[in-house]
């Protein structure tokens, strides 16, 4: 990975959660299509742990305000 990508990276995680989200439709709506090929089983079992992962994590946040 470049060391500007590294950079953007960073700018985007130290963004506010709200921020986060304006971004990230912005971001999905300037991407090219791109086909990345098939994922394999293991690529979307990491993937689902990941998201479920962010899930319970955001879950936990909400439910300690």
């Amino acid at each position: 990975m470049g060391k500007e990508t590294i950079e953007l990276l960073d700018a985007y995680d130290a963004l506010a959660d709200d921020q986060k989200r304006i971004f990230t439709v912005e971001f999905l709506r300037r991407v090219i299509p791109f086909d990345s090929g098939p994922l394999d089983d293991s690529e979307t079992a990491m993937a689902a742990d990941h998201l479920l992962a962010s899930l319970d994590a955001e879950e936990n946040d909400a439910s300690t305000r």
